[in-house]
């Protein structure tokens, strides 16, 4: 019995010994270019001499791999991913030097010879994390002399309206920052910057659907992040790009960088000129008198702007980093709308009056971002990063309107009498203000567990004056009077304060990072009449109001082989009301409808779930996402049908979908990148009290899709061509729908003197 025990003591030891006795091999991938880590990159283990893969695994979000379980004997490490030189490294396992460390292995761009004739290969357009989706659109021919919101718009899953309103999936209720930072961009100005911003600053685009609690907890649908170009090439470089298109429209902008070892700097100038052309149509019948109002319009207008980059870096030490960076835009634009608006009955061979009404705006905006920045690094991933930021948004912006209204008798003749004129001036004056606070620190305490944590504070402060001027009886405005009961001053504070924790450990195959967020904000309004402006005694007391909530995060993932992986994700997040939305002001600049906030509007809040399968290949890759989101106290815009328009906080919906991605690498000249979004909106039945009106909803659901493709191919001779194509279905909107809609973009570009030049041409 006892030479049992000992033989079993004895075999566990030898086991236990053998398995201690195994090497392993851990290291970090990073971008050669940029120095970024590099996510989801394959990595083979071989035995020397065999072609057959050993054990492999995939790169981490911090571009990170781990292997374990190797025997005694020599071995070779490739790592791969499309896009990408392959790396090779040969190493041994022994007992003397059973552990190994890469901590940085580079990878650099792909290129490729072919027939004797160089093609250089192109950074991949899309990379997928599973977190979140890069896009590469510096590559893209079409964003040639384009803006951010053109760039947007060929983004898979976003969307850009008329107006640059952005949306993601389906839902307006997302973030867009520049560089991991909101930058200024609000609600109320992110359109007019997007639409003036060129693409030629532009790097890349993030896609953060389901972001963490490292992340702020705004915008519900997640966060979209524009990533600024910065090079970091040794000495001096520079570049410059020229541009025009069919409608009338010009571009420019100059590039100047230095790199040393003590210092870093870039400065960039643009210049745009738009020519733009649109219009609109709206069908209304109203059902409580049989009447309708039908307009068809065109509008027409031209914009200017300059949009300047500057940045310094000074390398302090060997670890401290110490940075400035600033942007500045200043522009304008003025737009010329005629619209006759119809009135009747519905039946009748006539309108009952004709309102023309011609509408002229003019306005000049500036924006100023400045950002001081300090980053001290223990060791490469443990590091304390600090920047403050203050950022400024200003609009001048004079609307004219100009009414003719004409009314006609039963028989469809004129009634010369009651003819009327009348011209109304509104100047608004828009200035927001913020600063904004940020502290992250991470540190890996062990090998396989790291902890990040940190605080952000965000101040926004808004003054928005406006005022009108009228003449009641003339088209031409020569007898102009201030109208009292339409002045209305607004000011908007907003103070949030936040603090996060997330920690991220792996074992074995699985990973796990979980997460807190707590953020206290606090919401002050207040809107003044003239009489109150001017006289304090008559002001209401502000209104104000206190939040606290936290957010949660989990992020699991299982690697079931090599090459493929799943994630479970969940988080919560929150819509707040944006400054107008809460101004309680009536304004009837808007011949068909009054329009006013409500100050009582409350954050919605939603719990997002994902699911995603990641399965890479040596040339392909596909990503499989499902997500689900029910949102409570939804934010529902309401139009009562006939007059008046608001927001309230209605009902609950929901929000599901799947997001197909495929990525294809065919000869190693043709990049194939396919996204298709399903997805499915409900919005519950609600009630709501508008002007002592109570109104019934029965709430409304839709299904719709959208797909894009692109195809990217490397030609001998500098030549390089792309073609990409969207579509999107028909959609239901709150109060009517959508038509589905597609585009076409094609693209030819050509470099000379060793892509010294590079001319293209697009069209759309």
């Amino acid at each position: 019995m006892k030479k049992r025990i000992y033989f079993s003591l004895l075999l566990f030891l030898v086991c236990v010994h053998v398995a201690w006795a195994q090497g392993q091999i851990r290291g970090r991938i990073l971008d050669k270019k940029s120095n970024t880590p590099l996510e989801f990159i394959n990595v083979a283990i071989r035995k020397q001499g065999d072609t057959k893969i050993f054990k492999g695994a995939i790169s981490d979000t911090e571009g990170s791999f781990l292997i374990t379980g190797l025997p005694d004997g020599q071995y070779t490490l490739t790592t791969s991913f499309t896009g990408y030189k392959d790396v090779v490294r040969a190493f041994s396992v022994s007992k003397s030097n059973a552990n190994h460390n890469y901590p940085a292995i580079y990878m650099a761009e792909d290129a490729q010879a072919l027939d004797e004739v160089t093609v250089l290969g192109q950074r991949s357009e899309m990379k997928l994390e599973v977190d979140r989706k890069s896009f590469n659109v510096d590559q893209q021919i079409s964003n040639a002399g384009a803006t951010a919101s053109e760039v947007l718009e060929n983004i898979p899953s976003v969307e850009v309206d008329n107006e640059g309103n952005v949306s993601l999936r389906g839902n307006t209720s997302v973030e867009v920052w520049i560089n991991g930072k909101s930058s200024g961009l609000t609600s109320d100005n992110r359109g007019e910057i997007l639409q003036q911003m060129p693409a030629e600053s532009i790097e890349r685009i993030e896609v953060i659907d389901n972001p963490s609690a490292k992340f702020s907890a705004e915008g519900s649908a997640g966060i979209i992040n524009i990533v600024l170009k910065k090079e970091r090439r040794a000495g001096y470089y520079g570049s410059a790009q020229v541009g025009a298109n069919s409608r009338g429209g010009v571009n420019t902008s100059y590039n100047i960088n230095y790199n040393s070892s003590l210092l870093d700097a870039y400065i960039n100038i643009g210049y745009r000129h738009r020519q733009m052309r649109g219009g609109g149509c709206s069908r209304q019948t109203f059902l409580a008198d049989n009447s309708y109002q039908n307009y068809d319009n065109e509008s027409r207008g031209h914009g200017n702007n300059l949009f300047s980059r500057a940045g310094l870096t000074l390398h302090a030490s060997k670890k401290d980093d110490i940075s400035f960076n600033g942007m500045l835009m200043r522009g304008g634009h003025n737009r010329y709308v005629p619209t006759p608006y119809h009135y009747g009955v519905v039946g009748a061979s006539y309108d009952s009056r004709l309102m023309m009404r011609q509408t002229v705006t003019d306005a000049s905006m500036s924006m100023l971002h400045g950002e001081l920045g300090w980053r001290h690094n223990f060791t490469e991933r443990h590091f304390i990063d600090f920047s403050a930021s203050y950022d400024n948004w200003k609009m001048d912006e004079d609307n004219v309107y100009q009414d003719s209204t004409t009314f006609y008798h039963p028989d469809g003749t004129v009634d010369d009498r009651e003819h009327t004129e009348s011209y109304q001036l509104r100047p608004m004056r828009v200035n927001d203000k913020t600063w904004e606070l940020k502290l992250d620190y991470e540190n890996p305490i062990t090998e396989h567990f790291t902890l990040q944590t940190g605080y952000q504070g965000k101040f926004s402060r808004q003054a928005n004056p406006q005022r009108s001027y009228v003449d009641a009886n003339s088209w031409s405005g020569k007898d102009l009077v201030e109208d009292l009961s339409s002045y209305n001053y607004f000011s908007y504070r907003n103070d949030i304060h936040a603090l996060y924790a997330t920690a991220t450990t792996q074992w074995g195959k699985w990973g796990v990072m979980g997460g807190l967020r707590g953020e206290y904000w606090r919401v002050r309004t207040e809107s003044r009449s003239w009489e109150q402006e001017r006289d304090p005694s008559l002001r209401d007391a502000p209104y104000k109001k206190d939040f606290f909530q936290l957010f949660p995060s989990l992020f699991l993932s299982y690697q079931l082989s090599e090459s493929q992986q799943l994630q479970v994700n969940y988080t919560r997040r929150l819509r707040r009301p944006w400054g107008g939305q809460l101004n309680p002001f009536r304004n009837t600049s808007d011949a068909t409808m009054v329009s006013f906030g409500n100050p009582e509007l409350t954050p919605e809040y939603s719990h997002s779930f994902s699911l995603n399968y990641l399965q890479t290949w040596t040339e392909h890759s596909l990503l499989l996402s499902a997500y689900y989101r029910p949102t409570n106290d939804v934010i529902e815009h309401i139009t009562d049908g006939m007059m008046y328009q608001t927001h309230f906080n209605v009902a609950k919906s929901l929000s599901t979908g799947l997001e197909v991605t495929l990525k294809d690498k065919f000869f190693r000249i043709l990049d194939l990148s396919t996204s298709a979004n399903f997805y499915y909106f409900k919005l519950h039945g609600y009630q709501y009290f508008i002007d002592g009106q109570t109104i019934d909803d029965p709430g409304n659901d839709n299904f719709t899709w959208n797909v894009r493709t692109q195809a990217s191919l490397m030609l001998p001779y500098g030549f390089s061509l792309q073609a990409t194509g969207n579509y999107r279905s028909r959609q239901a909107i709150p109060q009517g729908y959508r038509r589905s809609s597609g585009s076409i973009d094609l693209g030819l570009r050509k470099s000379f003197l060793n892509r010294s030049l590079v001319v293209s041409l697009n069209c759309r």
